[in-house]
């Protein structure tokens, strides 16, 4: 595998079974500076992010990225859960919020949460 080349590995339960896959795609696809070594992987449950980002897509994110920055997406993580969100300044304050319509109570005040990663690149489809 060459050094343009990012290959990620993540796990999914399926009918009581975890399994292993991997994410392999060219590192030009990611537009912004990351750390390779902080690189994970997931599949997002839900449709609060739609239509950016479509149930069972694959996220990755960059552990090594944690400062809030209006209009990015983040992983996040509140109430034992993790959460993907885009972060808004609302009034002067900092929020992570749902982009579908449909979810729009689901938004959380900076101080409330821990930001785990930013998200980098999505995958649909897969």
């Amino acid at each position: 595998m060459s050094n343009d080349t990012v290959k990620l590995d993540y796990f999914e339960h399926v009918d009581g079974e975890r399994r292993k896959h991997e994410l392999v795609f060219s590192s030009s696809l990611i537009k912004r500076p990351y750390a390779p070594e902080s690189l994970f992987v997931i599949r997002v449950e839900g449709q609060s992010m739609e239509p950016l980002i479509g149930h069972d897509a694959l996220v990755v994110s960059d552990l090594s990225q944690k400062e809030f920055e209006n209009g990015s997406i983040f992983l996040v993580y509140k109430d034992n859960r993790m959460w993907i969100k885009k972060a808004a300044v609302i009034e002067g304050g900092e929020y992570f919020v749902s982009i579908n319509d449909g979810y729009e109570h689901l938004v959380y005040p900076r101080p409330e949460v821990r930001i785990v990663a930013k998200a980098l690149l999505t995958f649909t489809g897969l």
